[in-house]
């Protein structure tokens, strides 16, 4: 897809190509699943105002190379970038990751967003936990919430039920919840208590919001054996939800 073409729901990934990322990843062979790999398909982190929308990006060609490793995406390992003031850039994509959105503060950001999400453009919002970049889990969700009722008046944000697809539609997440990062990593029920959010526009889920810190545990921060390995089932999990959207 062009940078520069209307985003389609079915611009991204074909029934096909859907079926092909369903495939168990159980291959013995390098070269048959690069033979079944789809046409490429992309990720890319938000840019926006906000000084920490790179945080933890050093990390993101590991979350590439798992989501290589254990499906049948052609997504490519190096990490790359879409300015939210720039709709083309933000069309090349099907799914934008952002460390949140609440702090967008002119016209343009704020109607390239609404615009890629309308067009089936697919947002997952997930927090840091580091209390430094965000304080109060609360205040955070709450923030999501206002900005996108002021870009997306028709979008609703309902919690996603433990039965939900999204925690079974490739690795399985048995008790329905995503996993959490704590800081320093510390239990902590203030995060604990957020699941995922479906962001809806009719009956679409346009994106996803994550108060569990996945990108501070595919980051590996901090170091807890095995978690950073269910923080990126997750969003493999999310990734493929997020495709099958544009496969409907």
């Amino acid at each position: 897809m062009n940078g520069g073409s209307p985003l389609g729901r079915q611009s991204w990934l074909t029934l096909p190509a859907l079926l092909c990322v369903l495939v168990s990843p159980g291959f013995t062979s390098a070269q048959d699943v690069e033979a079944l790999r789809p046409e490429a398909v992309g990720w890319a982190r938000l840019k926006t105002p906000s000084d920490y929308w790179r945080r933890h990006a050093d990390a993101d060609p590991w979350l590439m190379e798992f989501l290589r490793e254990n499906t049948t995406l052609n997504i490519d390992p190096t990490w790359y970038v879409a300015d939210v003031e720039n709709l083309q850039q933000m069309c090349a994509y099907p799914l934008l990751f952002s460390q949140g959105i609440q702090m967008l503060d002119t016209p343009t950001s704020k109607s390239n967003l609404a615009e890629y999400m309308r067009r089936g453009g697919f947002l997952l919002i997930d927090s840091c936990i580091n209390i430094n970049v965000t304080p109060d889990p609360d205040e955070f969700y709450r923030g999501q919430i206002a900005m996108l009722q002021e870009i997306i008046p028709e979008a609703r944000v309902v919690e996603l039920p433990p039965d939900h697809d999204v925690y079974k539609c490739f690795f399985q997440f048995p008790d329905g919840k995503p996993p959490h990062t704590f800081m320093s990593g510390i239990y902590d029920p203030n995060w604990d208590k957020y699941g995922l959010y479906g962001i809806m526009i009719g009956n679409r889920m346009a994106g996803i919001i994550s108060l569990s810190g996945l990108q501070c545990g595919w980051a590996r921060v901090p170091a807890v054996e095995g978690h950073y390995i269910e923080c990126m089932r997750m969003v493999v999990n999310i990734y493929i939800w997020a495709m099958m959207q544009g496969a409907e």
